[in-house]
């Protein structure tokens, strides 16, 4: 429970940070349209920063390809693919279909070739790697669109989004549609994550908490309150604490399988990244 290792990344707001494991490098995506790359070895040490877009201070999202030497970023509704085999250079550049900022992007853990995009532009779109156009559009959310993840059901792949209209949308992606909708208390579901080995989904958003529900029936199994606006969460599989990201640091919960309430223990400065020893 204690920072190990920190950069200053950017002038601007860090939107966005992915590990790449197999390189032992950590990604970054800042508002002003830039992406570093880091050495996380015994201490952080700059590998690359690069501009991925003209424009400034906009939100700026990215993903990892979990085989190959991709990443994706998504800045001010431009989509990008970038191969860090041939020095970090754009391969695919995707036609600019969302009109507003891309908030999350999320390689398809059972189709790599796919990945989908959420956008402030009150829409979530589907994209394969081989293709500038979008396969489909998913339509449904009020407001800004914010996160969304995969997941399986019964031996069938759905995606999860969370929107600033207070829902978090089930989708069918064979059927391309919407079949249920997560309702909360409060205006905004931040962040939408599928736990890798238990069948849960978990949200989290502003008013401080993060619930946790049934990936089968799509029940509320527990809230859990950390009291501060919720940014992210993530966890590692087979384990049933989750690092929350929130307003007021960083903190770990336990999960479990009980149903009810609880709390968190453990526990920043938005413009640097930090490596927190477990």
């Amino acid at each position: 429970q204690k920072v190990v290792a920190s950069i200053k990344v950017s002038q601007d707001i860090v939107s966005k940070v992915k590990f790449i494991a197999r390189k032992r490098w950590i990604v970054a995506a800042s508002r002003d349209c830039f992406v570093h790359v880091y050495k996380y070895e015994k201490e952080l040490e700059t590998v690359t920063s690069f501009k991925v877009h003209d424009g400034d201070f906009v939100w700026c999202s990215l993903d990892v390809h979990p085989t190959q030497p991709y990443v994706l970023s998504g800045c001010f509704g431009q989509i990008k693919l970038w191969d860090w085999d041939q020095d970090w250079n754009c391969i695919q550049t995707f036609e600019k279909e969302h009109s507003d900022d891309i908030r999350e992007l999320k390689f398809n853990p059972e189709d790599t070739n796919s990945f989908a995009s959420a956008s402030d532009d009150y829409t979530v779109k589907v994209w394969s790697l081989d293709s500038p156009k979008s396969k489909y559009t998913l339509f449904g959310h009020s407001h800004h669109v914010y996160c969304l993840d995969f997941f399986k059901r019964d031996g069938q792949q759905y995606l999860i989004s969370g929107s600033r209209d207070d829902t978090a949308k089930i989708w069918d992606l064979q059927k391309k549609e919407c079949v249920h909708t997560l309702e909360h208390e409060y205006e905004v579901v931040c962040y939408v994550f599928a736990h890798p080995s238990l069948p849960v989904l978990i949200t989290g958003g502003r008013d401080g908490a993060v619930r946790v529900w049934s990936s089968t029936d799509f029940r509320l199994k527990k809230k859990l309150e950390v009291g501060a606006p919720v940014y992210g969460l993530a966890c590692l599989m087979g384990s049933e604490r989750v690092a929350v990201a929130h307003f007021d640091g960083v903190s770990v919960m336990e999960i479990g399988d009980e149903e009810g309430q609880g709390g968190c223990e453990g526990s920043s400065n938005e413009n640097s990244i930090a490596a927190i020893d477990s």
